[in-house]
């Protein structure tokens, strides 16, 4: 019986929790890569920002396992529900029934996704009870590309509030929402910038969930995370990424000279060139 070489998979009822798993082309097992999205972890967007990523991937030899999640502006997005799917998204990897090699796998994100990757590197060092701890799947690398590794100096500057404005210009690269009606939705309540609005309150009213969220403030994970950032980047500063990988003895910080927010997740540009060599160097 052949194996389809894209499958889209749900792990849970709701309408985003389900992944696409693309293969390469052989008999493998292959090594993985998960791959999570970003755009402020908002359910305007989905994975099309990243399909370039992804295909060179499969090119590549990897397995790719593209994850979707619940995300704000839909039910059950924001804290705890989108840190619980992608948990559990990643989790998966070890029940995906195709031919992977289950001691090379890492993951990669962009923007809001960079996040996410980099928080599920540090998973082990979540205490128990906590959404997250114990992960069952030991990474062997974490890219994040122009992550939001910083929440608490997210927060502070409330940082996505131009969300507010329907018809505001978009960063230069930007894809058009793959969900527009949840827009007006998220424009509502963004007024106080998009990490509260994921995480439900302020850096100063729940310093705790912050401490369990923000990857800057996280514990090592035992994880290699390579931080690249855009030195052009108009959305996420690249500072909160250079101020992650200072703070962590396993994290290497890469600028991208000239980089925008989107730049750095084109396929023949300088950052995922950066990004496809350290993973190559990771997987083998």
């Amino acid at each position: 019986m052949s194996i389809p070489r894209a499958q889209r998979i749900a792990y849970g009822t709701e309408p985003s929790q389900h992944g696409m798993l693309h293969l390469p082309s052989g008999d493998g097992p292959f090594p993985v890569v998960v791959m999570i999205h970003g755009g402020w972890w908002a359910a305007m967007w989905d994975d099309t920002a990243v399909q370039p990523l992804i295909a060179d991937l499969v090119d590549q030899g990897c397995a790719v396992w593209s994850i979707e999640y619940r995300r704000v502006g839909e039910p059950g997005g924001g804290w705890p529900g989108t840190f619980e799917d992608v948990a559990r998204a990643v989790d998966l990897v070890t029940e995906l029934k195709a031919p992977l090699d289950l001691q090379r796998v890492a993951v990669v994100g962009h923007s809001a996704g960079g996040h996410l990757a980099t928080w599920t590197a540090h998973r082990a060092t979540l205490p128990d009870g906590v959404v997250g701890a114990r992960p069952r799947v030991r990474l062997v690398g974490a890219v994040s590309i122009a992550g939001v590794l910083d929440l608490v100096s997210a927060d502070n500057a409330r940082l996505g509030t131009e969300l507010a404005d329907l018809d505001g210009e978009p960063p230069s690269g930007a894809p058009g929402p793959s969900e527009p009606d949840a827009w007006p939705i998220v424009a509502a309540a963004v007024g106080n910038g998009m990490t509260r609005l994921l995480l439900g309150a302020s850096a100063v009213e729940d310093p705790g969930l912050y401490a369990v969220t923000s990857p800057v403030e996280m514990a090592d994970g035992g994880v290699p995370v390579l931080a690249i950032h855009g030195a052009a980047d108009e959305v996420i500063p690249a500072e909160f990424s250079r101020t992650y990988a200072k703070s962590h003895a396993l994290a290497e910080f890469v600028e991208s000279p000239g980089g925008d927010h989107f730049s750095v997740i084109e396929p023949d540009g300088h950052a995922w060139a950066v990004a496809r060599k350290w993973l190559g160097e990771k997987l083998v």
